[in-house]
């Protein structure tokens, strides 16, 4: 079943995967990280990254899955390619950033000042969080799409990874939920460079919890990422996701029961897997679980100079292949043509 964008981009809702990524599972290898998603398993919420291929000038990708118990999406995608007979890509690091001390994450420890997260969904239904997700939704941009991305970007003066992250964020408040949600977001950190685990395949993603408004403007974005760097809470998180070395299963599995959020508790996650070369591709992008508490995964990826959009939705927000491409729709438009205002959809109201 193919559904396609309006216009003359084609974009996918391919039901067929090849899972999971066998060289993944076959590593054997012992990741703490993993633990929290072994224990996700348990609770009946879905543990598996999505990586789609754009491959012979095809409009619709190969999807492939791989547990996140085994990988991140930067240790997970060169296996990918390993497997598929492309040529082979090391896991990017990213620059060293040295740990603070103790005492300085002490000192650190409180969230910076601002409302806190309230999001007014259009659509909520708890009863659904054991319910699985649609396979995810995507978009190859051509070349000049890509490149105006870049060029609106820098016009706003910020990265085209905060511009997509911004624009994912409006795109949310013009389909999903209300304009004057508070919102947050996991932005994921690439921890490469400076931690080691187990190898470089393994999970080495911390992550910035970001808060945004509907005042918050592409700027104010930018410099919330670089506070809460300075603030070093992508260390924060690192410790907590590693104390699965110390706790073992049942340790994470009580502190998940503690610490998981309510169905719709937060927007969800954006993740953006930088920049590849890799001949044999027109393109690909990978998505992330989500989860009840996350409904939200968008994701973008940079490959053989084309940028693919996509995004995938929790059922408990009405998660369906529609509502994605609305999604990603106005998260295209609004990424390539900042004054475009979208449209707000009208609430939505569950249906017993």
């Amino acid at each position: 079943m193919t559904i396609n964008l309006a216009g003359t981009d084609p974009a996918i809702f391919e039901n067929d995967a090849r899972t999971p990524v066998p060289f993944a599972r076959k590593r054997d290898v012992r990741d703490p990280i993993g633990l929290w998603y072994a224990v996700r398993k348990r609770y009946g919420q879905d543990d598996r990254m999505w990586f789609a291929l754009y491959r012979n000038g095809r409009p619709t990708p190969q999807w492939n899955t791989c547990s996140h118990r085994f990988a991140d999406g930067l240790g997970a995608f060169p296996l990918l390619l390993r497997e598929r007979g492309l040529p082979e890509q090391q896991p990017p690091a990213s620059r060293p950033m040295p740990m603070p001390g103790w005492r300085t994450l002490w000192r650190e420890r409180k969230d910076l000042p601002g409302p806190a997260i309230r999001i007014k969904w259009k659509f909520l239904e708890p009863a659904a969080s054991t319910c699985v997700s649609h396979v995810p939704v995507s978009v190859l941009l051509s070349e000049t799409q890509t490149a105006d991305i870049e060029q609106v970007a820098a016009a706003m003066g910020v990265s085209s990874t905060v511009w997509l992250l911004w624009t994912a964020d409006r795109a949310l408040r013009a389909t999903l939920a209300e304009p004057e949600s508070v919102t947050g977001w996991v932005f994921p950190v690439n921890m490469r460079g400076s931690v080691r685990n187990v190898d470089a395949y393994a999970n080495h993603c911390s992550g910035l919890f970001l808060r945004l408004e509907e005042s918050t403007d592409a700027q104010a974005c930018k410099r919330q990422i670089r506070e809460r760097f300075e603030r070093h809470e992508h260390w924060k998180q690192w410790l907590m996701l590693s104390a699965g070395k110390w706790l073992g299963l049942a340790g994470i599995r009580l502190v998940h029961r503690l610490i998981q959020g309510a169905p719709g508790r937060f927007a969800g996650s954006y993740s953006n897997l930088g920049e590849w070369n890799v001949p044999g591709l027109d393109g690909a992008v990978a998505v992330a679980p989500g989860s009840p508490a996350y409904p939200v995964s968008a994701a973008t990826m940079l490959c053989n100079g084309r940028r693919v959009m996509a995004c995938r939705l929790h059922p408990v927000i009405g998660g369906d292949a529609r509502r994605a491409i609305e999604f990603l729709k106005v998260w295209r438009e609004l990424s390539l043509k900042p004054l475009v205002k979208p449209v707000h959809q009208p609430r939505e109201t569950a249906v017993a």
